[in-house]
Formats: structure tokens, sequence, C-alpha cells
């Protein structure tokens, strides 16, 4: 399974997803949170989430980069410098997930340099309103 997912171009595994749910009546993600652990699971959760939703699973894992005690710098960094390109819709997709826009997270959760180095990154690519 996690071969089509890698292999397969986002409109076919749509597709697939679509046919799946309908004979399962869950779709490859719940099949993929169940059957499979580890590392390897996220993984894999990860692709099909980029290649199906791909705007909303950036949004995770820039809240994953914030989530609990501490930042994760390398993972939110790579994470914004990484989907730049994709961040105008990141932002709606994040907002609209925990409203709570991106720039408002850095700013909770950096400080100083670090923090304007995000957001003028961020306001490049995606301004504030």
């Amino acid at each position: 399974m996690a071969k089509i997912v890698v292999l397969s171009p986002p409109k076919y595994l749509k597709l697939v997803n679509a046919v799946y749910a309908d004979m399962y009546g869950y779709t490859l993600f719940k099949a993929f949170e169940e059957e499979m652990a580890s590392k390897a699971g996220e993984a894999a959760l990860f692709t099909l989430g980029m290649k199906l939703k791909p705007y909303e699973t950036i949004a995770k894992l820039i809240k994953k980069a914030c989530a609990g005690f501490g930042t994760d710098e390398l993972l939110l960094t790579c994470s914004l410098i990484r989907y730049q390109g994709l961040l105008p819709h990141v932002a709606i997709a994040h907002e609209q997930l925990f409203e709570k826009s991106i720039h408002k997270r850095v700013k909770d959760e950096t400080g100083g340099n670090y923090e304007r180095l995000l957001l003028a990154l961020l306001n490049k690519v995606a301004p504030e309103e």
C-alpha cells in the first residue's frame, strides 16, 4: 500500500481514496492510522496528506513544530522555508483548522531576531492582514 501512495500521482490517489472509502467505510488516512505505527506510519500519513491535502498537512506540520513544551525550531524553520511557495494557501488552511494565523503562532512561540526573521519570511510570501 505504501508503494501506491508514494508512486501515485495525486489525481489517481484521490480516486483510490474515494473507492477505498466506498468499499470499506473509511478513508486511506484512517486505514494508515490503524495499521501503521511509529515513524513509518507518520511518514506514510505525511506522504498521503501531501498528495491529498497538502495545505492542511503543512499547516499541521507547523502546529506540530510549536506543540508541547518548547518549539522545535528546526522543524518550524524548515517547514516555513521548504514550503514558502505554498504559504499563502497554507496560511488560509492553518487559520481554518486552528483559528489562529501562522503569524500569531510564530509570535507566540518565538522571540527576538529569530521571530523577526520568520515573520519577515512569512510577510514576504503571505502578508499579514
